[in-house]
Formats: C-alpha cells, sequence, structure tokens
C-alpha cells in the first residue's frame, strides 16, 4: 500500500449510513467522442481551471465531456468558488458533468439541518464553511447554536448552491462505461449497486475481481473517492483521485471509443 494511502486509511472517518437502493444517474446512450473523468477536487479551484483548460485545448475531434466524480468541495479553500464555477458555462465545445460524492452528501445534510457537533466539520466541513465567511475554523462553528448556524447559512449560501447540490446525480453511465464517485461493489449487477456503495466503496484496494454483472466487455468503472499516488487502471476499474488537497496534484483520465485510456495530470 503506497504512502498517501496510509496515511487517508489511517484517518478516522465519517460512518456511512445504512445501505439504500442507487438513487436517480445519468444514462447516455452513446459512449462521447471524448470523455474527461476528473478526480476529486476538494476545493482547490486553482487546480480544476488548470486541468479545465487543458482540456479545452486537448487537440482531439469531436465534443468534449468533462464528469467530475465528485467530492468537489471541502478540505479545501474555495468550495464556494468551485460551485460557482460550476454553475457558470464550460469553455465552448466542452459539456460538464458533476456527480454526487461523499462530502456533497454531507455537506448538504449539514446545511439542511445544521449541527455545531457534526462529523462533517472536522473531516473538510469547516472549510467548507469559511469558504463562505460563516465560520473560520470548527470551533467557531461549533461555537454557534444550530438557529445560529442556519440563519448564517441561509445569509451566506446562495440557494443555487443548495439546489446544485441537490441536483446531482448518483452515477452516469456513458455507452460501455460506468463513473461513479467511489465505484462500485463488485458482487452487485450495475442496476442494484446501493448508495453506500456507489458514496463509501472502498474497493480499489482490493484484489483483482471480476467485473460486476452488467458491465460489458469493453467497459470501465471510473471512480475517484480512494487517494492513490499516481491515477491508475486496475483490469476493469480507474481511479483519478491524486489526493489533490493533500498531494497538490489534480487528475483526470481520458476514454475515446476504440482508444486506451490517457491520463493528465496538473499541479505538482
Amino acid at each position: 500500500m503506497n504512502t498517501l494511502l496510509r496515511w487517508i486509511l489511517a484517518r478516522r472517518k465519517p460512518q456511512p449510513g445504512p445501505p439504500q437502493p442507487a438513487a436517480s444517474g445519468l444514462v447516455l446512450d452513446a459512449e462521447p467522442a471524448a470523455l474527461y473523468a476528473v478526480g476529486d477536487v476538494h476545493g482547490h479551484i486553482d487546480l480544476y481551471r488548470q486541468i479545465e483548460a487543458r482540456i479545452a485545448a486537448d487537440p482531439v475531434p469531436g465534443e468534449k465531456l468533462i464528469v467530475l466524480l465528485g467530492d468537489i468541495v471541502d478540505r479545501g479553500p474555495d468550495s464556494a468558488g468551485m460551485i460557482d464555477h460550476l454553475l457558470a458555462p464550460p469553455p465552448a465545445g466542452v459539456g460538464r458533468i458533476c456527480l454526487l460524492g461523499n462530502h456533497e452528501d454531507m455537506a448538504l445534510q449539514f446545511l439542511l439541518d445544521p449541527d455545531p457537533l457534526a462529523e462533517w466539520l472536522v473531516h473538510g466541513g469547516a472549510e467548507m464553511l469559511a469558504s463562505y465567511g460563516i465560520a473560520r475554523g470548527v470551533e467557531a462553528a461549533r461555537a454557534l447554536s444550530r438557529r445560529a448556524l442556519a440563519m448564517r447559512i441561509a445569509a451566506h449560501i446562495p440557494g443555487e448552491h443548495i439546489e446544485f447540490l441537490q441536483s446531482l446525480p448518483l452515477f452516469l453511465r456513458a455507452g460501455p462505461h460506468f463513473l461513479s464517485h467511489a465505484g462500485v461493489d463488485a458482487a452487485l449487477p450495475l442496476e442494484m449497486q446501493t448508495r453506500r456503495a456507489l458514496l463509501w466503496s472502498r474497493q480499489f484496494i482490493d484484489a483483482e475481481t471480476a467485473p460486476p454483472p452488467g458491465l460489458g466487455p469493453s467497459g470501465l468503472v471510473v471512480q475517484g473517492h480512494l487517494p492513490i499516488e499516481s491515477a491508475a487502471q486496475r483490469g476493469w476499474r480507474i481511479n483519478v483521485d491524486t489526493g489533490a488537497y493533500v498531494t497538490g496534484r489534480l487528475s483526470a483520465v481520458r476514454l475515446q471509443p476504440g482508444l486506451a485510456p490517457v491520463f493528465l495530470s496538473v499541479g505538482q
């Protein structure tokens, strides 16, 4: 296990809730001419702007589709700026889809029902609140009452930002490929994946297994969520989370019909 992965796994994580059926996702019947799946940004809008510019300038034919694999918020310095950026039009010739990550899910739960004792605050939530000018640090947030937090959230976070978080799909099926924040439970068919698996699975580190039923012979499952040293493919799985909030490096993969995946990276 690499050094970064050991560091991440050693940290205490919030526990996911009970298993639930997978919620709505998006389905594209045809694989895009060029699909770029981007790993966990975690509020580092500077890195995201770099990789988006690189994708826009990539000399490949046809329309391009950027898929952010979730965890665009928390931990880093500008969650608010990331959502603002994604609400603005993408570069010419580029489409953009953002999937739900476990950090967006936790953030939304907090914003709709603020709790000064919520574990989310120590797992990057305090940084998200600070990006909106709500509270500077965990202790400052915990010093506020539920009512005070709710009032500050209402005053500082635009309604369209809440609506954006509420609108994020859990997965994208694009031609033969399946994209979600945390990958899949390989023991379950794709149409039976649970919300917990799509947001919290850590199976990329497991020994190689057979692909989930429903994934075709040319299909790949593309995920973020579990930081690794370099974006990598393991059989039918690709992970592009290179721990931007720790390493200063943001990665992506380009998928094109009939061609091998190409990895891109910006930052350190």
